[in-house]
C-alpha cells in the first residue's frame, strides 16, 4: 500500500512537473530547426530503459521527476521509430497545438503509469505518443 501512495505521489508531482515544463518549452525556438541525432543513436539512448515498468524507471529516476521525464523522452524516439512518426509533421501547427499535444502526451504518460504502475514504460509511453500524434496528424498513425 506503501509503494502505492508513494508511486500516487509521484504522479501529481509529475504532472506538475510536466505542466511546467510544457510552459518553459512554449517560449522555446522552434524545433524543427534542431538537429536531429540517427536512428542507431536514439535507439543506443533508449536501451538502458526499454526493459523498465513505470515503476522501476521511477526508482532508477530516484523519484526525481526531471530525471524520470528524461527517461520517458529517451523512449519516446523508439515510438517515433516504430511508427515512422515524422517530427516535422508536428512542428507544422501551430505553437498552441504543438504545446497541446506535449500536455497530452506527459499527462496520458502519467495517467497510464499511475493505472498500472508495473506496466513496461516503453508500451506506456508508445501509446500515450500515438493517442496525442493522431490528434494532430491521424494520417501518419494509421497502421
Amino acid at each position: 500500500m506503501k509503494r502505492k501512495n508513494e508511486f500516487r505521489q509521484f504522479a501529481v508531482v509529475f504532472s506538475v512537473l510536466v505542466l511546467f515544463a510544457c510552459l518553459q518549452l512554449a517560449g522555446a525556438e522552434n524545433e524543427s530547426s534542431k538537429e536531429y541525432l540517427t536512428a542507431e543513436e536514439y535507439i543506443e539512448l533508449a536501451r538502458p530503459y526499454l526493459h523498465l515498468s513505470c515503476e522501476a524507471a521511477w526508482a532508477l529516476a530516484n523519484e526525481d521527476a526531471d530525471a524520470y521525464v528524461a527517461i520517458v523522452d529517451k523512449v519516446s524516439a523508439i515510438g517515433f521509430l516504430n511508427h515512422d512518426l515524422d517530427i516535422n509533421e508536428v512542428y507544422e501547427h501551430s505553437e498552441a497545438e504543438v504545446e497541446t499535444l506535449r500536455i497530452d502526451f506527459y499527462t496520458s504518460t502519467g495517467d497510464f503509469c499511475r493505472e498500472n504502475p508495473n506496466l513496461l514504460l516503453a508500451g506506456v509511453v508508445e501509446r500515450a505518443l500515438l493517442q496525442a500524434f493522431t490528434k494532430i496528424a491521424p494520417e501518419a498513425v494509421e497502421d
